[in-house]
């Protein structure tokens, strides 16, 4: 196998459970100490951090021979860790741009206050934000269902950013770092509201008691103990939502399966 089709293997290696990267070492590691080739187990984790295999080995065998095979291993080896740096500073570099995108989109600070906007990207960059509090290491999925179909809505972006944090953060505490988080985005059935849209942010957290969900947009009022929460995040919410929005904001909840619905109107207010 030549130089340039081990490095595209390195560059498409893939992700690999901590078992079976385990047992992948296990099996370089035997053929290696079958061979001679010393410090076989400082080795064997490189060869499958690039994604190679034994089958790779054997090709190299093969081809170098029994006197300049350790030589020829090494050299892989030196390879495949120097291609496997390549690629982690060039992800690296990707997540920093994706992050300072999402940073920039989040706080909006270079748009103006008022302006008709995408939902989706205010909900993309929020979801970004809270980085490795959601996603499969952090055992929270995430699921979309975007309308791309929906008209730009006149809004406070920020502020509506502010919102998404506050029910995504509250979904997140109530799922106990394990559950599903599903962002959907819909337009409301035309009748007496007028043209609107909606954003409905569910989770399969405990749910929200009868009782409670009656004071859940009350200022001060939390369910968190004491030093975790302020009793404002839906309080605010609500305020944005429904003074400087005109819109409205509503929840549903039984243990599984709970939805905070924010419904907005798609045209602006009529100047006085």
């Amino acid at each position: 196998m030549a130089q340039d089709e081990f490095v595209k293997k390195v560059r498409h290696a893939p992700a690999l459970s901590p078992l079976e990267a385990t047992d992948r070492e296990d099996e370089l590691g035997e053929w290696l100490d079958d061979r001679g080739i010393e410090g076989s187990w400082d080795l064997a984790p490189v060869f499958v951090a690039g994604g190679l295999g034994v089958e790779d080995l054997d090709a190299v065998n093969a081809a170098a021979g029994e006197t300049t095979l350790e030589g020829a291993i090494r050299w892989l080896a030196y390879t495949v860790e120097t291609e496997s740096l390549l690629r982690e500073i060039l992800d690296a570099t990707t997540r920093i741009s994706d992050l300072v995108l999402a940073a920039k989109q989040y706080s909006q600070m270079d748009r103006a206050p008022h302006r008709f906007i995408d939902l989706h990207e205010g909900l993309d960059a929020t979801l970004v934000m809270f980085g490795r509090k959601l996603g499969e290491e952090a055992g929270i999925a995430i699921v979309k269902e975007y309308d791309r179909t929906l008209p730009l809505v006149p809004a406070y972006p920020a502020e509506l950013n502010q919102v998404w944090t506050n029910i995504i953060d509250n979904g997140i505490d109530a799922m106990g770092g394990k559950g599903t988080l599903t962002v959907r985005t819909g337009r409301v059935d035309s009748g007496s509201v007028g043209d609107c849209v909606f954003v409905e942010i569910g989770d399969t957290g405990s749910g929200i008691p009868s009782d409670v969900r009656q004071k859940i947009f009350d200022p001060f009022f939390t369910t968190k103990p004491v030093g975790h929460g302020t009793g404002l995040g839906l309080d605010v919410s609500y305020r944005v939502v429904v003074n400087r929005h005109r819109g409205d904001i509503t929840v549903t909840s039984e243990p599984g399966d709970t939805r905070f619905r924010v419904t907005l109107p798609t045209t602006e207010e009529p100047a006085p």
